[in-house]
């Protein structure tokens, strides 16, 4: 593999925006895969990115890894995540990228997260040469299915993490080995007008112009070329995934696995899927005209998970294809009771399991929290249910206050009574159908509301019986209302919705993926913890790793962030987060720490945000940013 650090592209305005070119050995014109994120190519995400393009190197395909405007080694700053102006340097590169000698001028993108999220939107803008897509772990909808709002609530947790992240990882400097002396000049101009983003996050509680701004759920049809989507039953986007399927009409697969927010190669729980060997072969396909059969694959090929538990490192089940895709039988049960139940606390409901994204990953016995709530069970099962796809839940609820929500978690009993968390969802009150369309609540009033779950795959056993619990309080996953309300229910009037999947479908031999390529990144350490007490509403969680480069940069990051509540009092919610970052090469060493404070009372979100910034441990640039921002509906 031949790789060039030092790419630089000028823009339309005249900034140059850095690459990495990893070509395969020999003379040709090969097609080219373009990857479009934030995250630093040069450090951050080097062994990443060496092992991702190493194997298309090795399969006749060119990789072309970008350095987002404003990070990395590119000029300019990063106003914002997924900007217009980012958009447009992305079709810029692929233009560029499909005039190189190296090119046959056919353009692939691909991405996990960020960047599978450029992929949909590069796609939306229809460049000529763009042939095919493959995005990972990515979004339909921003403000529905992203890591800032939650059924019309704030994330409250997801806050203190990767968004408190950025705030140190904008502030670093371009690596002088890749743009040589004007690194410092570069570094100053980024700690001086890089913005701070969450503000902006802040204004807009409802799906706006704003949110809709990048969503593919504002114009499916614009994406015309083949899509390939892979998402995990265990990561927050895994709707956006299943909707894309559902609703894209180019030709369109998807593959749906047992993991978290994780590379499907390396991906927890296992089992491990190999998304490079498809990758390669998708864009052989599409952008060679290789004969591999790869559209010959099941419309869907996903994870059938056969019996709890459903986290862990390793989960029970099997591949399935399904040709047809999601299918739209469902099995219904009206809640059970006819009188009106009430909730009114406490704040630390949900602890059991305290990841938005990953379900009941790292969970602990959920009697504690299910004994808080208000529960309802079904009789035991006559038969099997095979649930695939978005439960849903119509609710019939009413909040004595202008405020309120409803936080559910679907869980499933053995005859022995151990229960199983399989998915939650949860609805802010204000919006009790369409999150553009908020509605003033009218204290005491019951209405109908609509309540989407992360979407399932299971097999719930004969004999086994399906628990919805419901509460107003889902802690550290949601922030609550700015003042303590009571929650009314009329089971009479609600009923649980799980969308099935026929018997049948094809059963798939997958093997495990063998071990990625090599790295040339040593792993010096890592770190990962978390600690939740019911009895304090408290959640701590610790991150971090250390590794050395090649060229013996030694890149070292440490994050901690600290969720806490009073009890009886959810206007004392709070999010703190602290992280450091720093890059050593001989005698260049550079570091970057930020801390957040996000706190709230009954009319305003508040927050703090610090970056400082130090050059061979002299400090050379300080800020403190804070904006108070009216509650509007969260």
């Amino acid at each position: 593999m031949r790789v060039d650090r030092k790419v630089f592209v000028p823009m339309r305005d005249g900034i140059k925006i850095a690459l990495t070119t990893y070509l395969p050995e020999g003379a040709g014109r090969f097609p080219v895969v373009v990857e479009s994120v934030p995250y630093r190519k040069d450090d951050d995400c080097y062994a990443r990115d060496w092992q991702n393009y190493l194997y298309l190197a090795e399969r006749g395909i060119a990789g072309v890894r970008i350095d987002i405007r404003g990070t990395g080694a590119s000029e300019g700053i990063i106003t914002d995540e997924y900007t217009a102006a980012e958009m447009a340097d992305t079709v810029e590169i692929l233009d560029w990228a499909a005039s190189q000698p190296w090119s046959n001028s056919n353009i692939g993108m691909w991405g996990i997260s960020w960047g599978g999220f450029s992929s949909l939107q590069t796609a939306m803008l229809k460049p000529e040469s763009l042939k095919a897509i493959m995005p990972v772990h990515a979004t339909h909808d921003r403000f529905a299915t992203d890591v800032h709002y939650a059924g019309g609530s704030v994330l409250a947790a997801e806050q203190g993490d990767w968004p408190a992240s950025m705030v140190a990882l904008n502030g670093l400097p371009p690596d002088p080995a890749v743009v040589g002396e004007r690194w410092r000049e570069m570094w100053m101009e980024r700690l001086e007008h890089t913005p701070q983003w969450l503000f902006e996050w802040f204004r807009h509680q409802e799906r706006d112009a704003y949110w809709l701004h990048g969503s593919p759920c504002a114009d499916y049809e614009s994406i015309e070329v083949p899509t390939l989507l892979i998402g995990g039953w265990l990561d927050g986007y895994v709707d956006g995934m299943l909707a894309l399927f559902e609703k894209l009409r180019c030709p369109r697969k998807a593959v749906i696995g047992p993991w978290g927010h994780y590379r499907p190669a390396t991906g927890v729980p296992a089992p491990t899927f190999d998304h490079l060997d498809l990758m390669a072969r998708w864009f052989g396909h599409h952008l060679r005209g290789d004969d591999n059969g790869v559209m010959e694959m099941p419309d869907l090929v996903s994870w059938i998970r056969t019996a709890p538990p459903y986290d862990g490192t390793t989960t029970i089940g099997y591949w399935r294809g399904d040709p047809q895709g999601v299918p739209t039988e469902s099995w219904a049960m009206r809640l059970p009771g006819e009188e009106v139940e009430t909730w009114h606390g406490p704040q630390w409901i949900g602890s059991h399991a305290p990841a938005w994204d990953r379900a009941a990953m790292g969970s602990t016995d959920s009697t504690p929290d299910d004994q808080a709530s208000l529960v309802f069970e079904s009789q035991p099962l006559a038969e099997d249910l095979l649930i695939l796809g978005q439960p849903h839940v119509e609710l019939m609820a009413a909040s004595d206050c202008a405020v309120g929500l409803v936080a559910l978690r679907l869980l499933v009993v053995s005859p022995a009574g151990d229960t199983h968390l399989l998915c939650r969802g949860n609805k802010n009150l204000a919006f009790p159908q369409d999150l553009s369309e908020p509605a003033t609540i009218e204290p005491g009033a019951f209405r109908l509301v609509a309540v989407p779950l992360l979407a399932a795959s299971a097999v719930i056993p004969a004999g086994w019986r399906i628990r919805l619990a419901i509460s107003g309080a889902d802690f550290p996953v949601l922030w609550p209302p700015g003042q303590k309300f009571t929650l009314s229910i009329d089971p009479a009037s609600s009923r649980l919705v799980l969308p099935l999947l026929p018997a049948g479908g094809e059963v798939l031999e997958i093997p495990p993926s063998p071990p990625p390529p090599d790295s040339p990144v040593e792993v010096i350490d890592s770190t990962f913890d978390f600690n939740i007490t019911r009895d304090r509403a408290r959640f701590e969680k610790k991150v971090g790793h250390r590794e050395r480069q090649p060229d013996g940069l030694v890149y070292d990051s440490a994050q901690t962030f600290l969720v806490t509540i009073t009890d009886d009092d959810p206007a004392t919610m709070a999010v703190e987060a602290q992280t450091t970052i720093s890059l050593e090469r001989g005698d260049w060493l550079v570091s970057t720490d930020s801390s957040l404070c996000i706190t709230a009372d009954e009319s305003y979100f508040h927050i703090d945000i610090h970056l400082s910034a130090e050059d061979r441990h002299e400090e050379v640039f300080a800020r403190d940013w804070s904006e108070s921002i009216p509650r509007n509906w969260a």
